[in-house]
C-alpha cells in the first residue's frame, strides 16, 4: 500500500506554500497565556482529534472548549491538540481557543512540523509543547526545532518508533530538555503493536510518553507497567469523553513491575531473522538444556494434568543449570556452547485455582519462571486470578485460544481488543487443552494473522514448520509434541531437525 505518510507530508508542503505556517488561521501577535509545563508529573495527555487516515471521522462535530473542560475534570493535566487539517480535520483555531480559555492545562500542538517558523506560530497560539516526528526530520533540523522549542519556554516533544529515530532523539537530548514519545502506530501503515514501545522504552534518556493504541484500560497499565511516564489518548476519549476518568486512572494507578518487565525482554529477543521459538513440554532437565542450546527463545513446564505435566524440582533444576550455562561459570558441561542468551522459562496453566498452577505462580513469584502461559477456556475468572497472584509485583503472562472455527476468532479479537499484547493460538481439540499434535487449518492461521502479530501452535515439527514460516510469517512458533520419542521426553534428533528447518 502507499506510504500515508508521504502523503500528509506532500499535502502538507503544498498548504504550506499556499497558505504559510499559520495554514490560514488567525494567530494573536502575542502569546496571551503563561508557559504551563508540559507532563510536569506522570499521568494522561487527551487529545481533541476530530479524524484520522485510518478511522476516518471520530467525532467531526466535537466542542473543543467543552472537550477540554472534561478532560481537566477526569484527571487530565495535559492535552493534546492535532491541528492538521486535511487528514485530521484539525486547525490552529482550536488550539488558539482551549489554550486561552484554560490556563491551568498544558496543550501539546501535535501536526507534522517541518519549518522552524512553525514553532514560534505555535508558541503564540498558546502551545506548550510541540510535537517533532523523527521519522520526518533529519537530525540537524530535528536539532534546530526542539531548540528553537526551548527558547520559547516551550517542550520538545520527540517522536521515535525505529533505531533512527532513537539516535536523532539522542543526539537532540545532549542539548537540553525535551520529553520522548513512542508511537505504537507505524504512520507509514497506521498499524498499531504494543511490543515496540516496550522495546523501545529502555533506550530512551528522558522522560516518555506512549502514543497510539490506548483504547482501552489494559492498555492503559500496560503502558504504564512497560515503564511510560505518561500516555497519550486520543480516539478513544474524543468519540467518548465519559472513558476519559477510567483510563486515566488505569494508567495512574499501575506502575513499572514484572509484566512490564516479560513484555520488554519479549519485544527485545524479536528478530527479524527467524521467528522467537518457544518449546513446551519439558519434563527432564537435560531435555530442555538441550533445547536452550540449539537457540530456544522460550521453554514451557506444564503445571496441569498431562503426561507432560513437569515437576517442581525439574523446573528448578532446570533454572539452576541454566545460570550456569549462561553464567560465568568455566565449566559448561558437554552441552554446545549456546547460541543466543538465556532462554526465558514459562509455566503453562489450565486452571487458575489448582494445586498445580499455584505451583507454578510460587515460581513466577521466586523469580524461577518468567511469565505464565495461560491455556484454559475460563479467562473471565482466571486472568484476574493470576494477576492477583504477583501481588504487588505483577506477573508476566499471555493467553492461548484455540481455534478450530470462525468462531473462535471472537476469543481471540475479544483477549487482543482488551489490551493484550500478544495471543497464542493453538489448534482446537475438544477436551485437550492442548499438546495435541493437530494443526490449525490455514484459513484460520492467516485470519488469526491478519488481527496481530501472529503466535502459532499447534502441531509444528520438523516437516511443517518452514511451510508455516514461509506462509504465515508468525512471530513466535511453539512446537512440542511432534519434537518427542515418547510424551514428555524430546528427541534430540527431531530438536536438532526443527531448528535446522526455522534457520535455514
Amino acid at each position: 500500500m502507499a506510504d500515508i505518510l508521504d502523503q500528509i507530508i506532500a499535502r502538507r508542503k503544498e498548504d504550506y506554500e499556499r497558505l504559510g505556517p499559520t495554514f490560514g488561521s488567525v494567530i494573536p501577535q502575542n502569546r496571551e497565556r503563561a508557559v504551563c509545563s508540559f507532563l510536569k508529573e506522570n499521568g494522561a495527555i487527551l487529545e481533541i482529534k476530530r479524524a484520522s487516515p485510518s478511522k476516518g471521522d471520530i467525532a467531526p462535530d466535537l466542542d473543543p472548549v467543552a472537550l477540554a473542560r472534561s478532560y481537566g475534570e477526569a484527571g487530565a493535566r495535559n492535552v493534546s491538540v492535532l491541528t492538521e487539517m486535511r487528514y485530521f480535520k484539525g486547525s490552529l483555531d482550536d488550539l488558539v481557543l482551549v489554550s486561552s480559555r484554560f490556563p491551568a492545562l498544558s496543550f501539546l500542538r501535535k501536526d507534522f512540523i517541518l519549518y522552524e517558523d512553525e514553532i514560534e506560530v505555535s508558541f503564540r497560539a498558546g502551545a506548550d509543547a510541540v510535537l517533532l516526528i523523527a521519522r520526518i526530520l533529519d537530525e540537524k533540523t530535528l536539532r534546530s526545532l526542539a531548540a528553537r522549542c526551548r527558547s520559547f519556554g516551550m517542550t520538545p516533544f520527540i517522536e521515535v518508533r525505529e533505531g533512527e529515530d532513537v539516535a536523532k532523539l539522542t543526539a537532540a537530548a545532549k542539548d537540553g530538555f525535551l520529553v520522548a514519545g513512542v508511537n505504537s502506530r507505524d504512520l507509514a501503515t497506521f498499524r498499531t503493536d504494543l511490543l515496540v514501545p516496550a522495546l523501545l522504552r529502555t533506550s530512551l534518556p528522558c522522560r516518555t510518553i506512549f502514543e497510539s493504541g490506548a483504547r482501552n484500560e489494559g492498555t492503559c497499565r500496560f503502558a504504564r507497567q512497560i515503564g511510560f511516564d505518561g500516555i497519550l489518548i486520543g480516539e478513544a476519549v474524543a468519540k467518548n469523553p465519559q472513558a476519559a476518568a477510567g483510563l486515566v486512572k488505569s494508567f495512574l494507578s499501575a506502575k513499572p513491575d514484572w509484566v512490564g518487565h516479560f513484555w520488554r525482554q519479549i519485544a527485545r529477543r524479536k528478530n527479524e531473522r527467524r521467528p522467537l521459538v518457544k518449546i513446551c513440554g519439558f519434563t527432564r532437565v537435560e531435555d530442555a538444556l538441550f533445547a536452550a542450546s540449539l537457540g530456544a527463545d522460550v521453554l514451557g513446564f506444564v503445571f496441569a494434568p498431562s503426561p507432560r505435566e513437569t515437576k517442581v524440582s525439574c523446573v528448578r533444576e532446570t533454572s539452576a543449570a541454566l545460570d550456569k550455562l549462561y553464567g560465568t561459570a568455566t565449566s559448561r558441561s558437554t552441552l554446545p556452547a549456546p547460541t543466543t542468551e538465556r532462554p526465558l522459562m514459562v509455566g503453562v496453566v489450565v486452571d487458575a485455582v489448582s494445586p498445580q498452577a499455584e505451583n507454578a505462580f510460587a515460581l513466577v513469584c521466586a523469580g524461577i519462571l518468567d511469565a505464565i502461559q495461560y491455556q484454559g477456556d475460563h479467562p473471565e475468572r482466571d486472568l484476574p486470578l493470576i494477576d492477583a497472584a504477583g501481588g504487588g509485583y505483577g506477573i508476566g503472562r499471555y493467553t492461548v485460544v484455540r481455534l478450530g472455527g470462525d468462531e473462535d476468532l471472537e476469543r481471540l479479537d475479544a483477549l487482543t481488543g482488551s489490551g493484550e499484547p500478544r495471543v497464542l493460538v493453538d489448534a482446537r481439540v475438544e477436551g485437550i487443552a492442548g499438546g495435541t499434535g493437530k494443526t490449525i487449518p490455514r484459513s484460520l492461521v492467516k485470519k488469526a494473522g491478519e488481527r496481530s502479530p501472529l503466535w502459532l501452535a499447534g502441531g509444528l515439527g520438523p516437516a511443517n514448520v518452514r511451510s508455516c514460516i514461509e506462509a504465515f510469517d508468525p512471530e513466535l512458533i511453539d512446537a512440542s509434541s511432534a519434537l518427542e520419542s515418547e510424551a514428555g521426553i524430546k528427541d534430540q534428533v527431531l530438536l536438532k531437525a526443527f531448528f535446522r528447518e526455522i534457520d535455514r
